[in-house]
């Protein structure tokens, strides 16, 4: 038996020992999966109590493939369907940036509104507020966190426009 190993050996075989390698191994995989039990809502392989739970069945082991490395040299296909997304992909920025431009000139409009009937903090009084101090303060009070408010949109929308290409 030794000749027949050193032979296949040497002719670039692999020898008979090899198989039942793989073979032992194979087996050590399959008595290494233990017995599931479900007990309720817990899943155990030593249950407290075997007459209360339920055996499950052997479960294949899935494995899931990680992502594909990209390589240096894509395809002709690939290159083509890249090419039509970055087209896609820039008139969707190019709509997006114009409606964020819209968006931000239509909060420029509000805010001067808004600054206009502020009037640094001294709004002209109505009928009502002229009787009333409490009232008119109130509206102040109001118009300022409005204003703070349109002032904080503003910001974020010009924020906005600096990350869009």
């Amino acid at each position: 038996m030794p000749g027949i190993a050193l032979r296949s050996a040497n002719q670039g075989r692999l020898r008979p020992s090899f198989f039942f390698c793989v073979v032992g191994l194979l087996a050590a995989a399959a008595a290494a999966q233990q017995v599931v039990y479900r007990c309720g809502q817990e899943y155990t392989n030593a249950p407290m109590d075997a007459r209360g739970c339920e055996r499950l069945s052997p479960q294949a082991i899935t494995t899931v493939s990680g992502t594909r490395v990209q390589g240096a040299s894509p395809s002709g296909p690939a290159v083509a369907a890249s090419a039509a997304r970055s087209v896609d992909q820039v008139q969707r920025d190019g709509m997006a940036r114009s409606i964020v431009s819209a968006e931000l000139a239509q909060a420029q409009r509000r805010h001067a509104d808004l600054l206009a009937e502020y009037r640094q903090g001294e709004p002209l009084k109505s009928p009502e507020e002229l009787q009333s101090a409490a009232q008119y303060q109130e509206r102040v009070a109001r118009l300022k966190a409005a204003v703070e408010r349109s002032q904080r949109d503003l910001d974020s929308l010009q924020r906005e426009l600096t990350r869009r290409p």
